[in-house]
């Protein structure tokens, strides 16, 4: 009769440990999640639900494309073309990018769009008009600067020939809420500023078929 308030006593103390653990265990569960929810790739994602759909068979038919069809017609578009030299085309988290050499569009130390940068963009109004959300297009320079009475800076030579591009574009039809224009002069260099082919490939205007609005 005596050691009946022990084993009680021991009962009572594994019972509240095992909610502890219980609990700790729950919450750990919880922080996996939303690190992980927190580290998807959005353009993974989609193409995860593309393949799903696929594989249910759905015969639903959207006006709206993926970013890996949108991928996959402006690479094939640029082959034709024949500006693989002049065009990058590149997929990530943030979109499908591609990156036009300004060497292509612009004129020296202008935002006056050329005749074959014209006709490129042309061929691309289809595929933005089925683009799901908006596209960001991004003026960039080299590091050397301009000082002219149109362009101070190369802040100002990069925003226009960024909204030089999208002014065409309207001008084809698409609606002009689609696009985002900024210009970021020589701050976003992909490679060193130090040859004269490297300031080549700083000068560009990148135009993002962007992941979400």
């Amino acid at each position: 009769m005596a050691m009946a308030p022990k084993k009680k006593q021991q009962q009572d103390e594994g019972g509240w440990l095992t909610t502890y653990a219980d609990m700790m265990t729950l919450l750990m569960t919880f922080f996996v999640l939303l690190f992980a929810m927190s580290t998807l790739d959005p353009v993974k994602l989609e193409q995860f639900g593309d393949s799903t759909q696929k594989k249910q068979g759905s015969k639903k038919k959207s006006k709206k494309v993926s970013l890996s069809q949108i991928n996959k017609e402006v690479k094939k578009l640029v082959v034709e073309q024949e500006l693989q030299s002049q065009v990058k085309v590149s997929m990530d988290a943030r979109g499908v990018t591609l990156g036009i050499a300004s060497d292509l569009a612009f004129g020296s130390g202008t935002a006056t769009l050329s005749g074959p940068i014209k006709s490129f963009l042309v061929k691309l109004v289809s595929t933005m008009e089925k683009a799901t959300y908006a596209i960001a297009v991004e003026g960039h320079t080299d590091n050397d600067p301009i000082r002219s009475s149109q362009f101070p800076s190369n802040w100002e030579l990069s925003a226009a020939r960024a909204s030089a591009v999208i002014r065409y574009l309207t001008s084809q039809g698409i609606h002009a809420d689609k696009f985002r224009a900024i210009g970021f002069g020589d701050t976003v260099p992909i490679v060193a500023n130090d040859t004269p082919a490297n300031k080549a490939k700083n000068r560009r205007v990148d135009i993002t078929f962007l992941t979400i609005g």
